[in-house]
């Protein structure tokens, strides 16, 4: 299990790689950050970070799954603001 603050760091990454081309590398860390936040899931609570974690579950697999270059943009927005989300309640999680 992830601590909040290597989360975080995966998050991060993540964020880079959906803003940059979509390359075999760059879904590689969509992939491992998305399996964070779903291994996260099981072990947090009700909430705004829950719901986070869970959106990641939902949007970034269309954007992998999907063969490099072919990624609907639809998809791709939406893994973008789900990954703002969860980056903004964990550093909210951190400051507590």
């Amino acid at each position: 299990m992830a601590k909040i603050e290597e989360e975080l760091v995966f998050a991060k990454l993540a964020k880079e790689a959906i803003e940059g081309k979509l390359t075999e590398e760059a879904i590689k860390v969509l992939r491992e950050a998305t399996r964070i936040a779903i291994e996260q899931v099981v072990f947090s609570g009700e909430g705004p970070l829950r719901d986070a974690r869970n959106n990641i579950g939902f949007l970034l697999p269309p954007v992998t799954g999907a063969p490099e270059g072919q990624q609907e943009q639809d998809d791709i927005d939406g893994a973008k603001s789900a990954i703002d989300f969860w980056i903004q309640e964990l550093e909210a999680s951190t400051a507590e």
